[in-house]
């Protein structure tokens, strides 16, 4: 006879969970080691808390960095991670370890030491006041442009104005200036950065010296050690960031010859560091500084704006920062993230976390039983936004193994996989859900974190689990809200991005039921759904338009319908239509100036007319 199990009902399972979940991106967790689209482990705590109790096993396919897991081991739960991402696994594990603060710092500085002697000089620099020989903090370096019209060469940091806006021409024929038809000569160092007397920060030009060592460090024999891979013409990095342009098509390419010499001599001695849990940290902490210490670190007038962790951009004007500085700084910042990690839960600690990684495509978690995991808590990738293998390239050179990437959760735009692609996309995603639904005991949940801009895809999404077998109607939708936005996310509103997400929670039928709600979703009035939302909610929740936009695919999914041609453009235009417009500075949604109460209300009423 089968099993009678009695599902929780829904509605009270997920009674204690918010409408909106914020967890800003600023933790110590967080920013210890980047990856592309982190969830906060503080946005993920309280579904864990609400879907489980502890000793019970948490699973997320779509793993990333491993924030999933964290989660549930802070709280006492078990972890079952899985991803195609070496990188991932690499960030994770590291996470994960647990070593002797005392011992890990004196061994970060032995390693460190080592290394700096055997790189000798080149991080050295004149003191431009009194001559002493001092060791460079960072430089800065500029592209030098030629005037296709009078081919004078411009160092572009040199026309910069005081607020870093680019030159608009060419300060000898007066020429129109554009950056992307003129033609680059070599890079040049601008500025050395140096620590006078009383350890304060001082800018000098370089100097004769300076220029000396950057060029040994050129022809330095160790240039052929630096870890490469190819990016070749057939990922979709290759294009979006115009590698074949500026023949950066190897990893490798990217760092500074000074830097490139940095990085092999220190990834060299922490190889040889006899304690395995040591060692896998100070790895982890190797890794979290590359993009830092590459040509990608971008310069700025007001502060360094980091590396663009999507793309392989480098721009016009960017650092050379001292790599043992970037190193003795993360590996603070690992120390912090271990305190954070703990707290005060004597759950974490050795020997009593129970957490495993494996390699494996979401559609096939092969190391999961049926019926064995309690929760999944999962966040898949967003369409064809990002392309995770294809950046991961520049972490797995050093790491000697790369991610397969022909099974990406991806849609592919260009390129011989660009045929295809969107069946492709949902074909894994179904596959996912299906394994999620396969190993969740009868009665459990699966939450899935999801953002796009595009209602289609989110459609996708819907009708992948509502075929996997979950009860259609979802236990409960919650906007996530990760606080701190990124430049293009401020941007939300006029470059048509999305900056919060959803929290899809699901529930497989116990086996006393049957998904007796598991039918086809009708297709919604898209336009009748924008108005009625927009007209509904209150000043504070028309924050952006990111946030109308997750509300409106929220009240679609709660109505069971599905919104394919819902696009954030439609709810930028409704919302203009309401009054509003979008502060350029800060994302947010304001009031006309030219718009009354009594207007915006006329308005509204027009509108849905």
């Amino acid at each position: 006879m089968p099993r009678k199990l009695v599902a929780v009902p829904s509605e009270i399972k997920a009674a204690g969970l918010p409408d909106t979940v914020t967890a800003p991106r600023t933790d110590p967790i967080y920013n210890c080691h980047g990856y592309l689209t982190k969830v906060p482990v503080g946005a993920i705590e309280p579904f864990i808390n609400t879907f489980t109790k502890p000793g019970e096993v948490v699973a997320d396919f779509f793993a990333g960095s491993g924030m999933t897991g964290l989660a549930a081991v802070r709280h006492g739960r078990k972890a079952r991670l899985s991803d195609i991402s070496v990188l991932g696994r690499h960030i994770a594990e590291g996470y994960l370890t647990e070593v002797a603060q005392d011992r890990f710092s004196q061994e970060a500085e032995r390693v460190a030491a080592e290394a700096r002697k055997e790189v000798g000089d080149f991080y050295t620099a004149k003191r431009s006041d009194d001559g002493a020989t001092v060791e460079m903090v960072r430089t800065v370096w500029s592209f030098v442009y030629a005037c296709p019209k009078c081919h004078h060469e411009i160092v572009y940091f040199e026309h910069l104005s005081p607020q870093g806006a680019p030159p608009k021409s060419c300060p000898h024929c007066r020429g129109p200036f554009a950056r992307r038809n003129w033609p680059r000569g070599d890079d040049i160092p601008v500025e050395v950065v140096v620590r006078d007397r009383s350890g304060k920060l001082v800018s000098q030009p370089p100097s004769p010296y300076d220029k000396r060592l950057i060029g040994e460090a050129i022809t330095d024999r160790r240039q052929a050690e630096v870890p490469s891979l190819v990016i070749d013409k057939d990922r979709e990095m290759f294009g979006r960031s115009g590698l074949g342009k500026t023949g950066l098509t190897a990893t490798g390419k990217f760092f500074s010859p000074r830097n490139a010499i940095a990085l092999v001599e220190l990834w060299k001695a922490i190889g040889v560091v006899n304690d395995a849990a040591i060692r896998k940290k100070l790895q982890f902490c190797f890794t979290a500084i590359l993009p830092r210490a590459s040509r990608r670190y971008q310069w700025s007038a007001q502060r360094p704006l980091n590396a663009q962790n999507q793309t392989y951009y480098i721009a016009p004007v960017y650092y050379e920062w001292n790599v043992f500085e970037l190193f003795a700084r993360k590996v603070e910042a690992a120390i912090r993230s271990d305190r954070e990690l703990a707290g005060d839960l004597p759950l974490l600690s050795l020997g009593k976390k129970d957490a495993s990684y494996k390699l494996a495509s979401a559609d096939n978690v092969f190391h999961l039983a049926d019926e064995s995991v309690d929760y999944v808590f999962t966040d898949p990738p967003f369409g064809s936004n990002i392309f995770y293998s294809d950046m991961n390239l520049f972490h797995e050179a050093w790491l000697g193994e790369t991610t397969d990437h022909a099974s990406e959760a991806v849609v592919h735009t260009s390129g011989r996989r660009k045929n295809g692609a969107a069946e492709r996309y949902e074909r894994l995603l179904a596959g996912a859900f299906a394994e999620a639904y396969r190993v969740l005991k009868p009665g459990k949940y699966m939450s899935v974190v999801f953002g796009n801009s595009n209602g289609r895809i989110w459609g996708l999404v819907q009708r992948a689990i509502r075929d996997a077998g979950f009860k259609s109607t979802p236990a409960h939708v919650a906007i996530l809200d990760k606080g701190q936005r990124s430049v293009k996310g401020l941007n939300s509103g006029t470059e048509s991005v999305v900056t919060v997400d959803l929290v899809l929670t699901v529930q497989k039928p116990a086996h006393s039921e049957a998904a007796n709600d598991a039918r086809a979703p009708s297709s919604g009035d898209t336009r009748r759904l924008i108005e009625d939302t927009v007209q509904s909610l209150t000043p504070d929740e028309l924050s952006n338009p990111s946030h109308v936009y997750a509300r409106i695919l929220r009240a679609a999914i709660q109505k069971h319908q599905i919104l394919d041609d819902l696009h954030l453009g439609d709810v930028l235009l409704a919302l203009r239509n309401a009054g509003y417009e979008i502060n350029a500075k800060s994302g947010r949604l304001i009031v006309q100036p030219d718009t009354s109460v009594r207007d915006q209300r006329r308005r509204k009423v027009a509108a849905s007319a």
